[in-house]
């Protein structure tokens, strides 16, 4: 694959996340988007139709085609979305929905929205959303970088935005427990 347009990271979370597979490969399906090349790093989710598939990608050669790919999709994994920004890439983020059995809990959505008010990545939690998003981003690549530069600047609203979700995550778990210990 030389050119790689579109780059999808699904993470390795045992929960499937064929919802934004499938997404993809309506985009790719799309008249004027059949040239167009993509690799989705699937974890557990089923292949995509349109896209090439790989179960897993080692890290040094994820590394390489978050810097090669024009746009980076990825779940709302914080430390993917962190990686893809660090390789000058702002992703286009699809948080994985716990109601649709894609994740034990609604961290990625709280955490995903967070930072999308911050503008550090782009949110798209409906199809239409992401569609727009991934078009936009194909069509001007570099309007969508991130520099260095961008990177220190915008560190102290990245920490915020860590700490604000690592209080939800902790909340969450005490919640997780005490329904255990109240249903023993």
């Amino acid at each position: 694959m030389n050119q790689l347009d579109v780059l999808v990271i699904l993470g390795t979370d045992h929960h499937h996340f064929d919802r934004l597979v499938s997404w993809l490969d309506d985009y790719l399906e799309q008249p004027g988007n059949e040239s167009l090349t993509a690799l989705v790093q699937l974890g557990a989710t089923a292949p995509p139709r349109r896209a090439k598939g790989v179960g897993i990608v080692a890290y040094d050669e994820l590394q390489r085609l978050m810097r090669q790919a024009k746009a980076v999709v990825t779940h709302g994994g914080p430390a993917t979305m962190f990686e893809v920004r660090r390789q000058g890439r702002k992703p286009v983020v699809v948080p994985r929905d716990p109601a649709l059995d894609e994740h034990v809990d609604q961290h990625q959505q709280e955490f995903s929205r967070r930072m999308g008010a911050l503008g550090l990545v782009t949110l798209c939690e409906e199809r239409g959303a992401f569609l727009d998003a991934l078009g936009a981003v194909l069509k001007d690549p570099e309007a969508h970088a991130v520099s260095d530069e961008e990177n220190r600047r915008d560190a102290a609203q990245v920490a915020a935005a860590v700490a604000i979700t690592g209080s939800v995550v902790d909340g969450l778990a005490v919640r997780r427990a005490r329904r255990r210990r109240d249903s023993r």
